[in-house]
């Protein structure tokens, strides 16, 4: 049950505010400094959090090495209420290293839009657990246009993000690569999800098949692979008792009020027995065989000191 998460860059009035309280419409632009941390994100989050990569592909010949121009171009050139980009975060395996992270964020990112050709970049930020304040939590930002470069015409910004024309594509804008034109619709979030487990579970398999968990004090060795199923769909298919761990609400986690402090060690204490139970549900044959052969080692010790205790001659 990795992270997977989807969302779409649309151009607009940025006052007008979701249920949620999250502005309805985002730039492009600002989603790239926010990965890449620059600009008025270059310090943000960083005494707590790594930028370990980041780069940008299939970018139009105007962009000049210069990838946010192309992002600044999107936000400018859409027409109103367009989509100007997508951002799709997923959590890297921390059983990777830094490396083959790069090399896995790669290969996702060639499934995803770098073999239709569309302008991207990519980012991989890393930060410690702040539940334990020790355990790596890498985790990729894709952000990419569903402008396509396929036909390999060169497109001034002006023209890029305009619509496309089949019969004279050279005067039209380029080709826009949507999940109704790959065939996916409303099931490209599937798709991409499938797609990760898939291409995550390849990687763990090649660098690095079992992983060390500890479950109520015994450290077992288990398979590292990974599901893409929420915890519902996987104890309807597995018969588990999976459970979903809280968030702790930001506001809480940062505060200096003793009150708040308190509310937050009894979130800590919740997701820890949460996350115990968690992985007892999933890993439940070899924890049960390992305590069976830990007791079986108890008793055999047992029985050699009550051995040694009726040969303890008193000279």
């Amino acid at each position: 049950m990795y992270y997977f998460h989807l969302s779409h860059n649309v151009k607009g009035d940025s006052q007008i505010k979701l249920s949620d309280g999250h502005s309805k419409y985002r730039l492009s632009k600002s989603a790239y400094h926010y990965i890449t941390r620059t600009l008025y994100f270059s310090k943000h989050k960083s005494e707590i959090e790594e930028l370990e990569y980041c780069a940008s592909y299939h970018m139009p010949a105007w962009v000049d090495n210069h990838p946010d121009q192309f992002w600044y171009a999107a936000d400018q050139y859409t027409s109103e209420t367009r989509r100007t980009s997508s951002h799709i975060t997923i959590a890297l395996p921390k059983e990777l290293d830094e490396n083959r992270r790069i090399e896995l964020s790669e290969r996702l990112m060639h499934e995803f839009c770098g073999q239709y050709k569309m302008p991207c970049t990519i980012a991989i930020h890393n930060h410690v657990a702040a539940l334990d304040g020790q355990s790596e939590q890498p985790h990729l930002h894709l952000l990419f246009s569903e402008k396509s470069m396929l036909d390999n015409i060169q497109r001034l910004p002006e023209q890029f993000f305009k619509q496309y024309r089949q019969k004279n594509p050279d005067k039209g804008g380029a080709l826009k690569i949507t999940a109704d034109v790959l065939g996916f619709g409303r099931n490209i979030l599937f798709h991409y999800r499938t797609k990760t487990e898939k291409i995550i579970n390849e990687f763990l398999e090649k660098y690095a098949p079992t992983k060390i968990v500890e479950i109520h004090g015994l450290k077992l060795e288990v398979s590292s692979a990974v599901s893409c199923l929420s915890n519902e769909d996987y104890n309807k298919k597995y018969g588990t008792k999976l459970k979903d761990v809280p968030q702790i609400p930001r506001h809480l986690l940062y505060s200096t009020d003793p009150e708040d402090q308190d509310t937050v060690k009894n979130y800590r204490k919740e997701i820890r027995e949460i996350r115990q139970n968690n992985l007892c549900e999933l890993y439940k044959k070899e924890y049960e065989l390992a305590l069976a052969k830990k007791r079986e080692q108890e008793n055999t010790n047992t029985h050699y000191r009550d051995q040694s205790k009726d040969l303890d001659y008193d000279f």
